[in-house]
């Protein structure tokens, strides 16, 4: 069922605000309408209209679910924070003191280490089901602290809506921490999720998990959507932090796709086994400085039929967008190309 959520901006124009949301739509390569004095675009399972109204823009936004219009909403104040002055947005409700939509409350069931630089998280929460539709990435929500102090990491404090209509997160002392994690593997009829921590010197991370227990209350925001891979052809470039969301993808791929799997550990008994069709070729090798580039780039690609996943490191992943778009000729649904650490 569609959900809406109406509003305004008072004592704004349509020359103030469309820009920033123009720019926005050109970043994420999505289209835009603006006719006589009206502004739309469809994003993340959601639509925003601006229109003209007495003294102010008319706001509406809809989505498919409370969740998806939690965030456009977020989208919407944070697009209106660019500019100076800012507007402010009024809405027709607020839940402020509520939980915001996208957040699950967890606890860590297990923390098992599963090679010498991984280590396995098994969370159990109520609403797993809407991670398992098509869920890829989630942030992680645990105290800030050094793991010494955090409690094993346990949120004390969650973060709230505001009168505004924004998330109010906790300060201080309550502060939490955020980072972009992978879903493992998923069983939404047991209840449960794994997270795969990559383990690495002087992460909060991997810190917290060496002191983590059974029974700690942990929060989940998200997720983002994986998006189906339907290329016959099908070339997966990453390392150790791509590691989890190259095996996601490989367990949704269709049983005849065909391709190559090139992973690069620092430590080659990181290898993992997980699930991918008879026809993926999967070469495990150790890591040495733009490998992975240097492999996409001597590996021959289709000319159609195909999609291009690489992760790693942003200089090398952009280095990689750069080859494959320009070089390549490889458009936006022919690959996805990410930094996953700078």
């Amino acid at each position: 069922m569609i959900q809406t959520l109406n509003g305004r901006i008072p004592d704004a124009s349509p020359e103030q605000v469309f820009p920033v949301f123009a720019q926005l739509a050109e970043a994420l390569e999505i289209a835009c309408v603006e006719e006589e004095g009206s502004f739309s675009m469809k994003l993340a399972g959601g639509e925003l209209r601006l229109s003209p109204a007495r003294d102010a823009l008319a706001l509406s936004l809809s989505a498919e679910s409370e969740r998806r219009l939690y965030l456009l909403q977020q989208m919407v104040l944070n697009r209106l924070d660019a500019l100076d002055p800012a507007p402010k947005a009024e809405w027709e409700r607020v839940d402020a003191g509520a939980l915001p939509p996208n957040l699950s409350i967890a606890l860590v069931e297990s923390s098992t280490l599963i090679s010498p630089n991984f280590r396995r998280l098994r969370l159990r929460f109520p609403d797993v089901a809407r991670y398992a539709e098509d869920g890829l990435h989630f942030r992680l929500v645990i105290s800030a602290l050094p793991p010494d102090q955090a409690e094993g990491g346990s949120v004390r404090e969650w973060p709230r809506i505001g009168e505004n209509g924004r998330t109010r997160w906790p300060e201080g002392d309550l502060a939490l921490h955020r980072p972009v994690y992978t879903i493992r593997e998923i069983d939404a009829a047991a209840g449960w999720m794994d997270v795969d921590v990559f383990l690495h010197e002087g992460g909060r991370v991997s810190a917290w998990t060496e002191r983590v227990a059974s029974g700690d209350r942990i929060g989940l925001m998200g997720p983002t959507t994986r998006g189906a891979i339907a290329a016959g052809w099908v070339g997966f470039w990453g390392d150790e932090t791509a590691l989890p969301a190259i095996a996601r993808h490989c367990a949704a791929l269709h049983p005849g796709t065909r391709g190559v799997i090139r992973i690069s550990l620092g430590d080659m008994a990181d290898r993992q086994d997980f699930a991918r069709p008879e026809g993926m070729e999967l070469v495990w090798t150790p890591r040495r400085e733009r490998g992975l580039l240097e492999d996409l780039q001597a590996t021959a690609l289709p000319a159609d039929d195909r999609f291009v996943f690489f992760a790693a490191g942003g200089e090398e992943a952009d280095a990689a967008r750069t080859w494959l778009r320009g070089g390549q000729g490889f458009d936006k649904t022919e690959s996805n190309v990410t930094g996953y650490w700078r």
